[in-house]
């Protein structure tokens, strides 16, 4: 039984798996990236020159980058935040039902997330960051790309569920 799930779990991560890499390094870059500023802002306090003003905004716009840059990393792995109280009630044909119903909420509102932050991105605005004068609209380019790549995963969830949803009904 268990050569089934491993052949399912491969070739559900076979088509995937270069975003499954690129996600974990942009989310491994940004992780750094705050450590560095962070570190850096508190290093400054000791110093005579002072910090550099910029590096606390761009510490939060990294912290906000890696939530939507990791979404759909998560989302594949079934690690997302979730009520898990119906995994531990729900068995068989209920349980799959839930996970479906939940994925395909998940994809609706990310699908509806992507397209604000499209709009947001192709506004002509001309509003800047306040300490680094990046223009707006750049900051919401990785929320649309981590938005759309987890509504595609959650597509495919629906179809090719994570091994262990449903299983139990099969091997009674």
């Amino acid at each position: 039984m268990r050569e089934p799930d491993e052949t399912a779990t491969r070739s559900r991560r076979g088509p995937l798996r270069w975003l499954s890499t690129a996600e974990v390094v942009v989310g491994g870059l940004l992780l750094s990236t705050i450590l560095i500023l962070m570190l850096g802002q508190a290093v400054g306090r000791y110093l005579p020159t002072g910090g550099w003003v910029g590096s606390g905004e761009l510490a939060r716009f990294s912290l906000v980058w890696l939530t939507f840059a990791m979404a759909g990393y998560l989302m594949e792995r079934d690690a997302h935040v979730a009520l898990k109280l119906v995994d531990t009630v729900a068995t068989g044909l209920t349980r799959r039902l839930v996970f479906v119903f939940a994925s395909i909420m998940v994809a609706i509102v990310c699908v509806n997330l992507a397209y604000e932050a499209f709009v947001l991105v192709t506004d002509e605005s001309s509003q800047v960051s306040p300490a680094l004068g990046i223009p707006m609209r750049w900051f919401y380019v990785i929320p649309l790309v981590g938005l759309v790549f987890t509504a595609v995963r959650s597509a495919v969830a629906v179809f090719l569920p994570p091994p262990g949803i449903g299983e139990e009904e099969s091997s009674a």
